[in-house]
């Protein structure tokens, strides 16, 4: 998935059934994905099913093994990434808590459900290797990715029932936690640095400077760098170039567009130097990232 605007509108499932399983490949190569920094009102469990892959959620980063988990709240600022060259793929479930919410008087509404969706109770994030449900909960993230994908009869009772599973094993482990003033703290923090990723995709055709990003921060030059760097592990600049060139692959998909014209619209006034920062991305040219896509089958349902 390229997502154009960090804050996600696209529709997972349907109104009727809120929900949808992702295969993600990370893995460099033509058929690499790419999940920059984003959120959306949905809840997401994720499990690597391949190889290795690097999750970042809010300012943390993890690198999860094959078999590993992670579950998280709706708004949750999260991006995936291969940690080096080798296989990198994992099922992304997203789903909206209204999926699971029963008549206003119920138990489980009033007691799990209600507080997951104010956010007093949260998604445990990701699961340590060693906890003694990961392996459980692996199971059954991998049966319910599978139903959503090939839809037997009745899939929709196995994919809700798989999630009251997941939710009580949690339950039983003690993983849904509540909110503490650090998470509080965190959440503020999540939320600047969202206004700033939201303007810098605003204004990607436009010059960017530090100086305009820090205002949206509302702090000084200096404090702005280091509070970037912590949160998303990149300098403001590098990020900018990053989105850059996720936005110019996504635009490299229609053949009708030039290489010239796309690198223009994202604030490259020297068709060199687009090709010169996009190949130091994606180890090949725009050209040549354009005859790959091309030629590659239809794709599987992918973020």
């Amino acid at each position: 998935m390229e997502a154009v605007h960090l804050l996600e509108h696209r529709q997972h499932g349907d109104s009727t059934f809120h929900i949808q399983a992702y295969h993600v490949v990370l893995t460099p190569g033509p058929y690499q994905q790419t999940v920059n920094l984003h959120w959306h009102s949905e809840a997401e469990c994720i499990v690597v099913t391949k190889g290795r892959v690097c999750l970042q959620v809010g300012s943390r980063r993890h690198v999860l093994a094959e078999g590993g988990v992670a579950l998280m709240s709706g708004g949750e600022l999260h991006s995936m990434a291969a940690p080096d060259q080798g296989p990198s793929e994992c099922k992304a479930i997203v789903f909206g808590l209204d999926l699971l919410e029963g008549p206003s008087g119920d138990r489980v509404q009033q007691t799990y459900l209600a507080p997951l969706a104010s956010g007093k109770l949260r998604l445990p994030g990701v699961i340590p290797e060693q906890h003694p449900i990961r392996q459980e909960l692996a199971v059954h993230l991998n049966a319910i990715a599978r139903a959503l994908e090939d839809q037997p009869t009745g899939y929709e009772l196995r994919v809700k029932g798989g999630l009251y599973q997941v939710l009580a094993e949690l339950v039983d482990a003690s993983l849904l936690t509540e909110t503490s003033p650090r998470r509080e703290t965190d959440d503020r923090r999540a939320e600047i640095l969202k206004a700033v990723l939201t303007y810098i995709d605003e204004h990607l055709g436009e010059k960017l400077r530090l100086a305009d990003l820090a205002r949206v921060a509302n702090m000084s030059e200096g404090h702005f760098c280091r509070f970037f760097k912590e949160m998303t592990h990149r300098k403001p600049m590098q990020y900018v170039n990053e989105r850059r060139v996720a936005r110019a692959a996504e635009l490299l998909k229609d053949p009708n567009r030039s290489i010239t014209a796309i690198g223009m619209d994202l604030g490259y006034h020297d068709v060199s130097y687009f090709i010169k920062v996009f190949r130091s991305y994606k180890h090949c040219t725009p050209l040549a990232y354009r005859k790959a896509w091309l030629r590659l089958p239809v794709p599987r349902s992918t973020r």
